[in-house]
């Protein structure tokens, strides 16, 4: 699918190409963030790597991975302690 948008005056020095890639970047990304897409989909789309994907999309705030902090916890205290 193609979209026009017009591009503000500050940004009319850059490339179309170097537009267009960073608006489908973010675009992805907003998807990846609503949780409509994964981060694997998102990188074959893009058609990237997924960890350029991932270092890209931390550059934009959006982390490796979503995992809950509760969750997380509740791991930690199902996993039998060591007694030295």
């Amino acid at each position: 699918m193609q979209i026009t948008v017009d591009v503000p005056a500050p940004l009319s020095g850059e490339s179309s190409e170097e537009l267009a890639a960073r608006a489908r970047l973010l675009l992805v990304i907003d998807v990846v963030r609503a949780g409509r897409l994964t981060r694997v989909s998102a990188a074959r789309a893009l058609e990237m790597t997924l960890d350029d994907f991932l270092i890209e999309a931390g550059r934009h705030g959006l982390n490796a991975i979503d995992y809950d902090f509760e969750d997380f916890k509740r791991e930690l205290e199902g996993i039998p302690r060591r007694l030295n």
